[in-house]
């Protein structure tokens, strides 16, 4: 199963919310004036875990991110050490005091861990494919590279990792073991390969078999390979004769069988798809029996599994990383975890403060005085459907599936939540503050306008009904803008809170989702049609003057001096030069590894919710 970033700003799951940007920075004098390029600064709420190796009292993690290192010497509490970002991440393994990392499209890296509390990238190689797992042995780490197969790096010189041969395999190569002089490959669809390694330089095949699922991921702890087979659960594979290997044995799983780690006479299966993981018996390969089938949280989505001794660790892909004492393996105890939000979707700044939200996550708040170094102040209770965000004075606002939040942050490291106000018409989306009115559009609603001058009791003052799905919103002066999805662009004026009502409409090519306004100009992200500039010197008469095309899904739009930054959903972060509107250009761009989603300029940087993250951008 290739595993590509998901996009949240779709049909299904609609763009999640722009942000009111009240900061206290001048956005508009804050240096963001060199075209050259965007580049990383930092990030932090790292999500999206895929694998775990567990060395004495260390847990070395691949995110989506990068590299985590988390102390589990007190694994009641394990604590996330450090972190360094790779851009990519799959798979870990270590060997004398160097982590070698499958960073997906980044290709190999090898990075120093001797110091857990500092890692260092030390070096990395393009392996032209997909980096999506390593196995190690003598000189060489052997990487399985995804569609392009099989990949042996010559590891000799850390600092320069270089290509030693290459093997084109059928399938999607996602998984290895090592054993011996063989190397066993987990092949997608084409199933089981095997290879001899015996000359690094000169892998070759010398059997292989079909699975009828998707091999992802196989551990070979004697005579028998255990493949998770996707949706075909778990197959055993008698190997003692490797150039004809045949089928032992197969299991029914739990889930979607995506990860697989033994050790001696036990297995452990991750299965996705609320399939938690399950422990087996596999003293006779021929018969594996499960001893239990476990569940940790709401998600329970077992991307990567691992064993160690009596400990078994369940990487969740949307919620975190959780270690359980398997002493008695028909009971599994929950020893510890470390949560991580399932995503982050949306940010605003105000001062030297971030806050994000994200589900499973609540409201965060970040210092970000230090940008390069973000640090996690505080966060709120956990809850779901989050859609949007605003911050104001000694406010936030948070829009979920059925209510506007709000969150008293006088104190941000300790923010407290107030009574929700339940709004009429669909889910809430995009929330924008001005004064004591908030301004919010709704699901088949519209717009509402909302008194938040006592924030322990909001109401409603008036609404402009529209049907369908209005979801970027800017408001200026005496109009607010509104990108609606099905009907493109409009001008209301809201000079009356209580009756709203509609000047002008502009019908766009696109999903328009995303709106900033400038001055007579307004830049609406678009969906897949990108950013349109708008003219809107005549507001009852709106015009087109220009399209920047997208990469993949234009979501939302933010300005900051001469230019507009734009959330390219997979594609990152576009920097369009808007000194001339009418004929806007790239001026840089920077793919963050998850769905960049409404980016905030603040104080020289960028700040970017990207699903896995939030990115810092300069």
């Amino acid at each position: 199963m290739t595993m590509t970033k998901i996009r949240w700003g779709t049909a299904a799951l609609p763009f999640l919310g722009i942000f009111a940007l009240l900061t206290g920075f001048s956005a508009a004098s804050s240096g963001q004036q060199s075209p050259a390029k965007l580049s990383f600064v930092g990030s932090a709420l790292w999500t999206k875990a895929q694998d775990v190796e567990i060395r004495g009292g260390l847990a070395y993690c691949a995110f989506q991110n990068g590299l985590g290192i988390v102390d589990i010497s007190d694994i009641k509490k394990p604590v996330l050490l450090s972190k360094l970002f790779i851009g990519g991440g799959f798979a870990v393994t270590t060997k004398d005091g160097l982590a070698y990392f499958a960073a997906g499209a980044k290709g190999l890296a090898v990075i120093d861990v001797a110091d857990p509390k500092s890692p260092t990238l030390k070096g990395i190689l393009d392996t032209g494919g997909e980096a999506r797992d390593v196995a190690l042995r003598g000189p060489f780490a052997f990487v399985a590279n995804g569609p392009a197969g099989l990949l042996v790096a010559d590891v000799r010189n850390p600092a320069a990792p270089k290509t030693a041969a290459t093997l084109n395999s059928p399938g999607e190569t996602t998984g290895l073991a090592l054993q011996g002089d063989l190397l066993y490959l987990a092949g997608g669809s084409a199933g089981l390969q095997i290879v001899d390694i015996k000359d690094p330089a000169k892998p070759k095949v010398i059997g292989a078999l079909d699975t009828d699922g998707t091999a992802e991921s196989v551990a070979v702890p004697g005579s028998h390979a255990f493949i998770a087979d996707g949706a075909s659960g778990l197959k055993v594979i008698d190997v003692i004769h490797p150039a004809a290997p045949r089928l032992a044995a197969s299991a029914t799983t739990s889930g979607y069988a995506r990860s697989v780690a033994a050790d001696g006479t036990t297995l452990c299966v991750g299965n996705l798809y609320d399939g938690g993981y399950q422990i087996f018996d596999i003293s006779n390969p021929a018969a594996p029996a499960v001893l239990s089938t476990n569940k940790y949280t709401m998600y329970n989505e077992s991307w990567g599994v691992t064993l160690s001794g009596k400990l078994a660790c369940a990487v969740d892909y949307f919620s975190g990383i959780f270690f359980a004492d398997i002493s008695d393996p028909r009971s599994p105890r929950p020893a510890g975890s470390l949560f991580t939000p399932s995503s982050i979707i949306a940010a605003a700044v105000q001062g030297p403060y971030a806050y994000a939200i994200g589900e499973l996550s609540g409201l965060q708040v970040l210092d970000i005085r230090d940008p390069g170094r973000p640090i996690s102040l505080g966060t709120t209770e956990i809850f779901r459907g989050v859609q949007g965000l605003a911050v104001q004075g000694d406010y936030a606002y948070v829009t979920d599936r059925w209510s506007v939040r709000i969150f008293d942050i006088k104190d941000p490291a300790k923010p407290r939540s107030l009574r929700p106000l339940n709004t009429p018409g669909g889910v809430p989306r995009t929330i924008v503050v001005r004064g004591n009115l908030a301004y919010l559009t709704a699901d088949l609603a519209g717009l509402h306008i909302i008194d938040v001058t006592n924030p322990q009791s909001p109401k409603v003052l008036g609404s402009y009904k529209m049907a369908g799905f209005a979801y970027g919103l800017a408001v200026d002066g005496d109009y607010a803008y509104l990108a609606h999805s099905d009907t493109g662009f409009h001008v209301l004026d809201v000079r009356d809170p209580a009756k709203p009502a509609l000047v002008g409409s502009l019908k766009l090519a696109g999903e328009p989702y995303g709106v900033a306004v400038r001055g007579t100009i307004a830049y609406v992200a678009s969906g897949p049609a990108g950013l349109h500039v708008v003219d809107i010197s005549k507001r009852a008469a709106p015009k087109l003057l220009a399209t920047v095309p997208a990469e993949d899904f234009a979501n939302a739009v933010a300005l900051a001096g001469d230019f507009a930054y734009v959330s390219d959903g997979n594609a990152g972060v576009k920097k369009i030069d808007i000194r001339n509107p009418a004929a806007p250009k790239l001026a840089a761009a920077y793919d963050t590894p998850g769905e960049a989603q409404c980016p905030v300029p603040a104080g020289g940087v960028i700040v970017v919710p990207d699903s896995n993250s939030i990115i810092i951008l300069k």
